[in-house]
């Protein structure tokens, strides 16, 4: 289990999330799938303390709890 940030923009604002998965591929595709029509980007440089995740794996479902800690989006001014 591999865990990284993802940065997710659309038309309302951006903001960043952690995203805990198998691979970087699947961290980018569970964010995608929770965010349909916004552009989703992994966020380099990826921080060691959440690329190496000491959670256990437990299926894709943890990738999509791990979305619960998102930041408030920033929207346009």
């Amino acid at each position: 289990m591999i865990g990284a940030r993802v940065r997710v923009v659309s038309e309302d604002g951006s903001f960043t999330i952690v995203v805990y998965a198998e691979s970087l591929r699947e961290v980018e595709q569970t964010a995608k799938f929770r965010y349909p029509g916004s552009t989703v980007r992994i966020a380099f440089p990826i921080e060691p303390e959440c690329f190496f995740s000491a959670a256990p794996h437990t299926g894709a479902h943890t990738g999509l709890e791990a979305m619960e800690r998102l930041t408030e989006p920033i929207r346009p001014s």
